[in-house]
């Protein structure tokens, strides 16, 4: 074993057992860097993957952040493709939290990633660590061809907490692009609490231009979104009711289900008023 390893081991299991802190930590491994970066650098890329006993690799990489050096800068890169979905999340708010244009690139890339859990933190970091995030991901979600990778983007506008995030899926259902309409709508779909009141409205018309379509798929997607709405859709139910004799059963049914949510919470939210 190395002598660096040996003293990085040294220095995480103390930094588990609360007798050195991960910003003394820092200082070890800078100074390690400055006697022989290469070699310091390899190490650390090996203790993530092989940290010491009872040493979390997060750790590992949390203080290698902690120290804020740029000769580091790779070992963010290549954790974010870390099979350790704890890893790959910090290395990506890592790389957002640098705001250059490289590390947005490089984040823009693995949406792509067939890793689910690298597509997740690549574009939650986009969401929230970028003013034009939102948009990146609203893009990647009308132009990409594979449903699967839209998703994630969709999912991490909601998770991000942005107000724009839900104003970009509410635009995209208007978008008369099939397949991102689809997935907004997927998305949306579990998001009835969080939903504006003011975008109701458009969530029906575009439920309404999916029945002038006869697009079944997106009606009964669409209709999902309805029926998370629960009483918030009180005094929309004739638009639902439009479905009820469609010329589709997994449609009808979807139908039913909506107004059924709907009144059953209207009873309930009026009996509540009383």
């Amino acid at each position: 074993m190395s002598s660096i390893r040996e003293k990085l081991n040294n220095m995480f299991s103390k930094v588990m057992a609360g007798t050195v802190t991960r910003e003394e930590g820092t200082m070890l491994i800078n100074h390690l860097a400055k006697e022989d970066q290469a070699d310091t650098i390899r190490e650390l890329i090996y203790l993530i993957d092989n940290p010491p006993q009872g040493v979390f690799p997060k750790t590992v990489l949390h203080t290698i952040a902690l120290s804020r050096n740029k000769a580091f800068y790779g070992i963010m890169l290549e954790s974010l493709e870390h099979k350790n979905e704890d890893v790959s999340i910090l290395a990506a708010e890592e790389l957002a939290s640098l705001k250059t244009s490289d590390a947005k690139y490089v984040l823009m890339e693995h949406l792509n990633s067939e890793v689910y859990h690298v597509r997740k933190a690549s574009a939650l970091a986009l969401a929230k660590g970028f003013d034009d995030g939102v948009e990146i991901l609203k893009r990647h979600i009308i132009a990409h061809p594979e449903p699967f990778y839209r998703l994630t983007s969709a999912q991490a506008l909601l998770l991000s907490g942005r107000k724009g995030g839900l104003s970009s899926l509410i635009e995209i259902l208007s978008s008369g692009n099939e397949g991102a309409v689809k997935t907004a709508a997927e998305a949306l779909s579990g998001a009835g609490d969080m939903l504006p009141g003011e975008d109701i409205p458009k969530i029906l018309g575009a439920l309404m231009l999916a029945g002038d379509n006869k697009d079944s798929r997106l009606i009964i997607e669409l209709l999902k979104v309805v029926a998370g709405l629960k009483g918030r859709a009180r005094g929309f139910e004739g638009f639902v009711l439009a479905f009820t004799d469609y010329p589709s059963d997994p449609v009808r049914a979807e139908a039913e289900h909506a107004l059924k949510e709907i009144r059953q919470s209207s009873a309930t939210y009026t009996q509540d008023a009383d």
